[in-house]
């Protein structure tokens, strides 16, 4: 069954488009079935009840016809209430509902067994055409060499399957090596992590060194300075001594003198 074309004002639903292509289908079969049996003649029974099925399934279709035209005006009438109230689509409308085929698409050919009975038992009163046994052998060894070829086919698609299954392996193999790659440099790199760290530690070796021989030269600094303190210390007090000496020796001096003087004086005194 082909898919339902739908159109949202005139058949909304696809039932028209559906009956429509079932009435073609049913004139092409007839036509076909017209035209390999004309040659054949059959019995007057058999024509009469080809035409009492002719006429059932035109009833069956003009009754269809009449149904799907009532419902695409009911719905058109729905349609037109709808939206002369003003209502908002749901979102489920008959333009969002899809048609699905059992068939996938596929035109499949049928059999009709009343078609082809026998409605004489006692003459040759089957529609069926006639074959040869050499043609039927002919026909079926054809469709048998026809059948090895599909058995080809399916050899080749299972092959070509394999091919794709062991081309999916290869690629899982090429994405492990991928990932084998990315871990390694992930390796590298956290070597390289390591080695830096080890800079840094043998340059923070270096840095304590510096720092330990600074604190050597703070010290003789210190020393240095203690000493000078003593130094100092010491310079300061035999200064005080010198300057006390001088002091003393002034003294010495002034005392002298002034006794050079007084024995001038009295000397003076007894020469008069």
């Amino acid at each position: 069954m082909p898919p339902r074309k739908k159109n949202p004002i005139t058949d909304p639903t696809g039932e028209k488009a559906a009956t429509k292509a079932t009435q073609e289908a049913d004139k092409r079969v007839r036509e076909r079935l017209r035209a390999r049996f004309s040659n054949y003649q059959p019995p007057t029974q058999l024509q009469e009840t080809a035409q009492k099925i002719a006429q059932t399934t035109k009833n069956i279709e003009d009754t269809a016809k009449t149904v799907n035209t009532k419902i695409g005006a009911e719905i058109n009438s729905i349609g037109n209430v709808v939206e002369s109230i003003g209502l908002t689509s749901t979102g489920k409308t008959v333009q969002t509902i899809k048609s699905h085929d059992a068939y996938g698409g596929l035109s499949l050919p049928t059999f009709e067994p009343q078609s082809f009975l026998a409605g004489d038992l006692f003459v040759n009163s089957s529609a069926l055409p006639r074959t040869s046994k050499l043609e039927a052998d002919a026909i079926v060894e054809s469709i048998e060499e026809k059948r090895q070829t599909l058995r080809v086919v399916g050899a080749n698609l299972d092959l070509n399957t394999d091919v794709l299954k062991t081309g999916v392996k290869s690629e899982k193999m090429t994405q492990a090596a991928i990932d084998y790659g990315i871990a390694k440099v992930n390796t590298e790199t956290k070597l390289t992590q390591f080695e830096t760290a080890e800079v840094q530690y043998e340059i923070g070796l270096t840095k304590l060194d510096q720092t330990h021989e600074k604190l050597v030269h703070e010290q003789v600094t210190l020393e240095g300075l203690r000493n000078e303190t003593d130094q100092r210390k010491r310079f300061w007090q035999e200064k005080y001594a010198l300057g006390e000496s001088r002091i003393k020796q002034v003294q010495l001096a002034k005392y002298q003198l002034d006794a050079k003087i007084g024995a001038i004086e009295v000397e003076g005194e007894t020469a008069e």
